[in-house]
């Protein structure tokens, strides 16, 4: 799995300075909707909480997922295998923590698609 996500990050590797505009924007969104006197702008403030939210998690992804820990060498020392081990344990945990919040970030923007 952690495999997969290296290669699906690497690839979107480009989308990085997206991921940064997609985030600042939906930030001004945020604090334009919070801060402005004028009302109209207090319907932007779900749209623009979510299009931060997908900025940052893309970011995130690639972020995390170019560089992954190498793979358990047989050669190794007991300890390096363990430590290794460990990492990749934690690294195999994010993964699925992406996971959940990018599902959970699909399911919130649906919801909020229809009740608009």
């Amino acid at each position: 799995m952690l495999l997969t996500l290296h290669k699906i990050a690497l690839g979107m590797k480009w989308c990085r300075p997206l991921a940064i505009l997609l985030g600042i924007t939906g930030l001004a969104g945020v604090l334009a909707s919070l801060f402005v006197v004028n009302e109209n702008l207090g319907h932007l403030l779900e749209p623009s909480l979510i299009l931060t939210l997908w900025g940052m998690m893309l970011f995130s992804f690639i972020q995390l997922f170019q560089k992954i820990p190498p793979p358990v060498l047989p050669h190794d020392d007991f300890l390096t295998r363990l430590g290794t081990r460990i990492i990749l344990a934690i690294y195999t945990l994010l993964a699925f923590l992406v996971i959940l919040v990018s599902c959970i970030l699909l399911w919130m923007s649906f919801r909020l698609i229809s009740l608009q």
